[in-house]
């Protein structure tokens, strides 16, 4: 064998070519190029899947897993206020107001305006802001409009008034106090912020006690809610009605009545027979004596008693008019002073000289 078919033979062999059939290596690569291409689209199509498969899982998988993150954070942040809850339980406003003694001034918890509690249903209800001055007298509340509060001496507890408070300044405090219609302080106490519960005949009023900075004034803002007996309480919704007549007191001197309001008024239905003569009993029978123009038969159907007693006669007795000189009836001549003292020139010793001499 020459050197050129070595050659020629090494490489066919190379080549996977039998040197009798050149065309059988041709076939044989043209099946490994086919199988390199279907590996080809395999892979392709694993990595399409891989990737959609990824794609759908940032899409909807994330949320997914976005939700089971999150469910345990609003979990944990709904125990928050469970935890604050039970740190701070719920205020029973109608419990506070119902076991509150009447004319007092508490501290928080505050209750809230409710409708109704006890006996008293909610009438209204008003806010107002007022300022206290370091060394200077109480500053009222005031009523709706900045008039002046209606307090009273007279049935006292037919109306009842929650008054809630707070020092603006929080470095302020505050002596919160309510004031009857004889100007004593019925309750006090120093605060910051707090309640008061009193009745008609109180006057919340607040004083200037002391600050934590160089303040010499504070603001103290208010709300106030007014209560009625349900017998006497106003609707609380709908156009003011005129007051109705209750009753009258027969206690009176004078014929009024009470109205559903609380106020006093001149009642025609209370000026009865029986009235008057309750009128004319006191001034007849409520004094030491009865009056002038009273006489034995009245006394004793109105007092009771058998006899009227009657006032001492203390007038002072007239004088005795001296007579009136006259020619029929002339005066009296005086009396003889004696010897001597009719002569202005009587010497007592002269004459006793003059008597010895003789």
């Amino acid at each position: 064998m020459e050197a050129s078919d070595y050659c020629a033979f090494v490489t066919f062999q190379e080549q996977n070519i039998s040197p009798g059939n050149p065309f059988t290596g041709g076939r044989t690569r043209r099946r490994a190029t086919t199988g390199q291409a279907r590996l080809i689209i395999a892979l392709l199509v694993v990595l399409i899947v891989v990737v959609a498969t990824a794609g759908a899982w940032l899409i909807w998988g994330r949320g997914g897993d976005d939700d089971s993150v999150t469910g345990p954070v609003a979990a944990s942040s709904s125990a928050v206020p469970e935890t604050e809850s039970e740190a701070q339980p719920e205020i029973d406003s109608v419990a506070l107001l119902e076991n509150a003694q009447v004319d007092s001034v508490n501290p928080a918890p505050v209750p809230e305006s409710v409708e109704a509690w006890g006996d008293y249903v909610k009438n209204r209800s008003w806010t107002g802001m007022l300022r206290v001055f370091e060394l200077a007298e109480a500053s009222p509340v005031t009523e709706e409009g900045g008039s002046q509060f209606r307090n009273t001496m007279n049935h006292c507890g037919e109306v009842m008034y929650l008054v809630t408070f707070r020092s603006v300044n929080e470095n302020v405090l505050l002596d919160a106090q309510l004031l009857d219609a004889a100007k004593s302080v019925r309750a006090h106490a120093e605060l910051h912020d707090g309640w008061m519960l009193g009745t008609n005949c109180e006057l919340p009023q607040f004083v200037f006690v002391s600050s934590t900075d160089t303040s010499n004034l504070g603001d103290v803002a208010y709300d106030v809610t007014e209560y009625r007996q349900s017998s006497v309480a106003a609707p609380a919704a709908g156009p003011a009605a005129e007051p109705t007549f209750v009753a009258c007191d027969d206690g009176m001197l004078t014929a009024k009545g009470r109205y559903s309001d609380g106020s006093w008024r001149d009642t025609p239905e209370c000026d009865t027979e029986q009235h008057r003569r309750a009128v004319r009993a006191e001034a007849v029978c409520g004094g030491p004596y009865p009056p002038a123009g009273a006489t034995q038969a009245e006394y004793a159907a109105l007092c009771g008693g058998s006899s009227m007693p009657m006032p001492l006669d203390t007038t002072p007795a007239a004088p005795v008019p001296s007579p009136v000189p006259s020619p029929v009836n002339p005066p009296a001549p005086a009396p003889d002073p004696g010897p001597g003292f009719a002569d202005p020139g009587y010497d007592p010793e002269g004459d006793t000289a003059r008597g010895e001499s003789e």
